[in-house]
C-alpha cells in the first residue's frame, strides 16, 4: 500500500518517474545581472521582472518537478544560445527574444512578455520622432536583435557596445545621442538613473517588429518543454505576472496606462512559439 501511495503522489505532482527534468536532477538557469528593471544583481540582491519570473519558476521546479535549481547570473546576450547548446545552462531567462532563426537552434517557452524597440536619450535632446534621429549616433550591443531594426532608419550612425551598461555609459558621457533596444530594458535604465543624469525613454518612438521574450531551452526535451509551457500560461494568466511587472517597472506602468495590453501575451501567442521549430500560424 505504501508503494501504491508513493506512486500515486508522484503521478499527481507531475514529476517524471526518475525525478528528472530536462534530463537532469539539477537545473542551471542562466541570467543577466546588469539590466535594471529586468535582471540586476546589486548590493548582493537580485531584482527585476526576469528575477521575479525565476523565483516563481524555481518554486515550481523544486516543488512540483523535484529538481534542484541554481541561478547562474553571468550570461551575455551573445552567449545565450551557446550556453544552452553546450549544456552549461539548462534554461535561459535573460530577456531572450524569440526569432525564427533562434528557434532553429534552441527551443523557447513563451513569450512571457512582449515589447517593442525604442530609444533612450538625455533629457532636452530634442529627439521625439524618426526624423530627429538623422545623423545621430545610436548605440546597440552584440547578440541582440536591435542592430538589425536600426537598418530601417536613414542617415543614423550605429555605434557598437559590448553590453547594455556600456551603451548607457556612452549616453551619459555624451559619446552617443541615443541607446536603442527593447523599451522595457530602456525604462529599467531610466528609472535606475538619478535625476541629475536626466535619462528618458522617448514616448511612442519605436522601430522594428515587436519582441517576444521567451525562456530558452536546449532542443531534445519536448515533453518537459511543453510541461513548462503549461506552467508559464498559468503564471502569465495569474496575479503574479501583473504584480511582478508593476513592481519591477514602475516608471513604465506610470507612463503607459495600457501597459497590460501592450506587454502581456495571450495563451495563443505562447502556444504558437513554445516547443516548436518555427512559429505556428
Amino acid at each position: 500500500m505504501a508503494a501504491a501511495l508513493a506512486l500515486t503522489a508522484a503521478a499527481c505532482s507531475g514529476k517524471d518517474h526518475d525525478g528528472r527534468f530536462l534530463g537532469s536532477q539539477e537545473i542551471d538557469v542562466a541570467m543577466h545581472k546588469d539590466l535594471p528593471g529586468m535582471s540586476l544583481f546589486e548590493n548582493y540582491t537580485y531584482s527585476g521582472f526576469d528575477n521575479a519570473l525565476y523565483l516563481d519558476l524555481e518554486k515550481w521546479l523544486e516543488g512540483e518537478e523535484g529538481v534542484q535549481v541554481t541561478r547562474n547570473a553571468d550570461v551575455s546576450s551573445a552567449a545565450r544560445i551557446a550556453k544552452l547548446q553546450s549544456g552549461d545552462a539548462d534554461l535561459v531567462v535573460a530577456s531572450f527574444s524569440i526569432t525564427p532563426d533562434r528557434m532553429k537552434e534552441v527551443d523557447f517557452v513563451g513569450p512571457y512578455l512582449t515589447t517593442v524597440q525604442g530609444f533612450l536619450v538625455r533629457s532636452g535632446s530634442g529627439i521625439r520622432e524618426h526624423a530627429d534621429l538623422s545623423g545621430k549616433r545610436i548605440c546597440t550591443w552584440d547578440g541582440t536583435t536591435s542592430r538589425v531594426a536600426l537598418g530601417e532608419l536613414r542617415n543614423s550612425v550605429s555605434v557598437g557596445g559590448t553590453d547594455a551598461e556600456q551603451c548607457v555609459r556612452k549616453l551619459r558621457q555624451g559619446r552617443v545621442d541615443a541607446v536603442s533596444t527593447d523599451q522595457v530594458l530602456l525604462y529599467g535604465f531610466a528609472q535606475h538613473s538619478d535625476d541629475a543624469e536626466g535619462l528618458e525613454v522617448v514616448p511612442d518612438l519605436t522601430v522594428g517588429a515587436p519582441q517576444h521574450y521567451g525562456i530558452g531551452v536546449a532542443k531534445g526535451h519536448r515533453e518537459d518543454c511543453r510541461r513548462l509551457a503549461d506552467w508559464l500560461k498559468d503564471y502569465v494568466g495569474g496575479r503574479e505576472w501583473q504584480g511582478n511587472f508593476r513592481e519591477a517597472l514602475p516608471l513604465l506602468t506610470a507612463e503607459q496606462p495600457d501597459w497590460i495590453s501592450r506587454h502581456k501575451p495571450e495563451d495563443e501567442l505562447i502556444d504558437a512559439h513554445s516547443c516548436v521549430d518555427r512559429p505556428k500560424t
